[in-house]
């Protein structure tokens, strides 16, 4: 090697030069000594070459059949941030270079700073190295994050472009996706990560989400646990939400002796459209009981009163409750039909669902008696009597929301008589609005003790 001022004279004569060469040769003196300097980490001499020099010296890549040198690479993989961004600064683009050293800087750490700093500097987040003729396998940038089970990455990847629903393709003709690879390598939380960034399940995802979860439930997968697999499983039906009919296909072709009876019932109830998970935590039992607390509307489940409330800001725009054309729910077509009493065709139609409330809603005014204003109301007019009903506004109640009927309370204050939503149904209201002490507004669906009380002295 020659000396650093003979390197110098070769430096100011050569050409330099961003684009890998095969030949070492190709170099230019300077160029080699900073690659000779990165591999031994002698950082400051690069350093101050690169400013006496020009930062010329720091482009030089060398590729060959078993690998790729750079100052670039060498930096990444030994995480020093200065020199990358410098080189970076200096112009280097080589592509293939580039993603070399993101995969080497996501596989020695779970840093994303260097990835940071190289997606700012134009490294191409969707590049498949086997169609840049590198590679002969899988390589992509989503599935090194997967396999390296490194969120903040996958997320810096997501944020700058990378697309989560390319499709990469092996040498042999095998087709996966990201989904497809973070099921295998286990990575729930990129699992889920990638759902809730836009993936979109494939007939080849169903395929490999049945063969690895039932593969893990009968200890036959490397890296999947049962109960991994099972999370996995819920996750990718309750946010990916594949079409039906593939999931059903692909059901069918395990038989019985390979299912799992979990995973089984899971499936039976997406096929039959019906909550199988808490909808906030995707927890299959409540937290006290074996069944999940279902919201009247029928279409979402929870395992507590936490996640219910929580997810109710975004579900009450939703909520319609299990009501018929006459705008009674279950509970109140069962009270009717036992006692006789119902709602008058005039009279105050309460059906609006509650989050949680534990049977369902629907009734007319107090204890679903017909007034004699509302037996006499107009054909499409209905009579709103305050009288009727048994608390007032600024009055402190106990809603139910939890099933439990001893512990399924909570503090509030009527709001508002008779109140309802806009795309409710004409004549449909809800006898109370009700703020809880936790911030949280409710409606109470019936005037009933089982689901609006006052609060014991």
């Amino acid at each position: 090697m020659e000396s650093q001022s003979a390197a110098q004279s070769s430096h100011n004569s050569s050409e330099t030069t961003n684009v890998a060469v095969s030949s070492w040769d190709d170099l230019t003196d300077g160029q080699q000594l900073c690659i000779d300097w990165a591999r031994v980490q002698d950082w400051d001499r690069i350093k101050g070459y690169a400013k006496e020099h020009g930062p010329e010296v720091l482009l030089g890549v060398h590729s060959d059949k078993n690998s790729v040198a750079s100052v670039l690479t060498e930096a990444s993989h030994h995480q020093n941030v200065e020199v990358v961004k410098l080189t970076l600064e200096a112009g280097f683009d080589n592509k293939e270079a580039m993603n070399l050293a993101a995969n080497i800087s996501m596989r020695n750490s779970d840093n994303s700073t260097i990835l940071r700093l190289l997606l700012e500097h134009g490294l191409d987040p969707n590049m498949d190295l086997r169609f840049e003729g590198v590679e002969k396998d899988f390589c992509n940038l989503l599935i090194s994050a997967a396999y390296e089970g490194h969120i903040d990455q996958a997320i810096t990847l997501l944020d700058h472009g990378a697309n989560v629903n390319k499709i990469v393709v092996a040498s042999n003709g095998d087709v996966a996706s990201q989904l497809t690879f973070t099921m295998s390598y286990g990575a729930h939380d990129l699992f889920r990560l990638y759902l809730t960034r836009g993936a979109i399940p494939t007939t080849s995802d169903v395929f490999h989400a049945f063969n690895n979860c039932l593969g893990a439930c009968k200890g036959l997968h490397p890296k999947l646990s049962r109960d991994v697999a099972i999370k996995m499983f819920t996750t990718f039906l309750h946010l990916g939400k594949p079409d039906s009919d593939v999931v059903q296909d692909q059901f069918n072709l395990h038989p019985p002796s390979r299912r799992d009876p979990t995973i089984a019932n899971i499936t039976k109830h997406y096929l039959q459209g019906r909550p199988f998970c808490c909808f906030v935590c995707e927890a299959l039992t409540a937290k006290e009981r074996d069944k999940l607390l279902m919201c009247p509307c029928r279409t979402v489940a929870y395992c507590s009163r936490e996640c219910q409330l929580k997810h109710w800001k975004e579900h009450k725009v939703l909520c319609t409750g299990p009501l018929n054309e006459r705008g009674e729910s279950e509970a109140m077509v069962k009270k009717r039909s036992k006692t006789g009493k119902g709602a008058a065709a005039g009279g105050v139609n309460v059906g609006a669902a509650d989050v949680g409330v534990a049977e369902g809603a629907g009734a007319t005014g107090k204890n679903g008696k017909k007034g004699k204003k509302g037996k006499k109301g107009k054909k499409g007019k209905y009579y709103l009597d305050p009288e009727s009903l048994r608390f007032r506004v600024g009055d402190k109640v106990q809603c139910r929301i939890g099933s439990d009927p001893a512990t399924g309370w909570v503090n509030g204050t009527v709001m508002q008589l008779f109140y309802r939503e806009n795309n409710w149904p004409p004549g449909q209201v809800a006898p109370y609005k009700i703020a809880l002490e936790d911030g949280t507004d409710i409606y109470a669906p019936e005037d009933i003790p089982e689901v609006i009380r006052k609060p014991p002295s």
